[in-house]
């Protein structure tokens, strides 16, 4: 009997929910209750016209794309520049112009703000540095200056000493001569007789006696000292013996030219 009763139940339910069904796809969804349809009317905004259907309120992925970029645009800060679509060229340089020119606009309001105080000693510091530059080319002109002066001095050192090697050069050629020649002069006189030299030795020139009586073989010397004037001979004797005689003396009495006959000293005897 429970299964006799239910069989025309379910059957009489389905029969009524295939009619609903049927209404439903032919009315597209007309058949909801009246209250329900009021309430979903006040919920959503008006639909335009020709825009009943499902699928014409459906957006498509590429429409929600555009709608979150824009969400993110709008709550973004104004710093960051809100991302642009590829084609959309103003969209792209726009952002960029406003950054440039925000940034921009901290420095001319720092240089706007600034106090007399301020300004006047930024202007103190320009012409600080303007002192100092003018200093540094001075400095930079007197070092080429001296720089230029040390070369200078440096070639005329080099010229004074090649003109003293050469004037050193004929120095030593004319001591050379000198030399030779009073070596010739030394062998005349201890080739002439002891009388003859001790004749000429008493009336020759003290430096110049000496010179000769140093660079003699004294064997031939010794002969023409005895027959020299006995104070004549005693001075050329304390002459020779003299610990003065000594290099840099015979340097200098051999530099000396015999004086002239009239500026002969005058030997004064004991």
């Amino acid at each position: 009997m429970n299964s006799i009763r239910l069989l025309p139940i379910v059957l009489v339910a389905i029969s009524a929910l295939l009619v609903f069904k049927t209404i439903g796809l032919v009315t597209q969804g007309g058949y909801v209750l009246l209250g329900t349809n009021q309430a979903m009317a006040q919920a959503q905004p008006d639909a335009q016209p020709g825009a009943n259907a499902p699928d014409a309120a459906a957006l498509s992925p590429s429409e929600e794309a555009a709608a979150a970029r824009a969400a993110e645009s709008l709550f973004a800060s104004p710093n960051p520049a809100s991302p642009a679509a590829p084609g959309d060229k103003t969209a792209a340089t726009t952002p960029d112009g406003a950054a440039a020119t925000d940034a921009k606009a901290p420095d001319q309001g720092s240089q706007a703000k600034l106090s007399p105080t301020e300004e006047a000693v930024l202007q103190r510091l320009s012409e600080r540095r303007i002192e100092l530059d003018d200093r540094a080319n001075k400095l930079d002109l007197q070092a080429s200056l001296v720089k230029a002066a040390e070369e200078r001095l440096n070639q005329r050192i080099e010229e004074l000493k090649t003109l003293e090697a050469r004037v050193q050069a004929l120095v030593d050629m004319q001591n050379a001569q000198g030399d030779k020649a009073f070596a010739s002069l030394v062998s005349m006189y201890e080739n002439m007789k002891p009388n003859d030299a001790a004749a000429v030795f008493n009336t020759l020139d003290m430096n110049v006696l000496l010179r000769l009586a140093l660079r003699m073989n004294p064997r031939k010397m010794s002969p023409i000292l005895a027959k020299m004037n006995t104070e004549r001979a005693q001075l050329l004797t304390v002459r020779m013996a003299s610990p003065q005689v000594n290099g840099s003396d015979m340097n200098a009495l051999n530099n000396t030219a015999p004086p002239a006959s009239s500026a002969l000293p005058q030997i004064v005897g004991k």
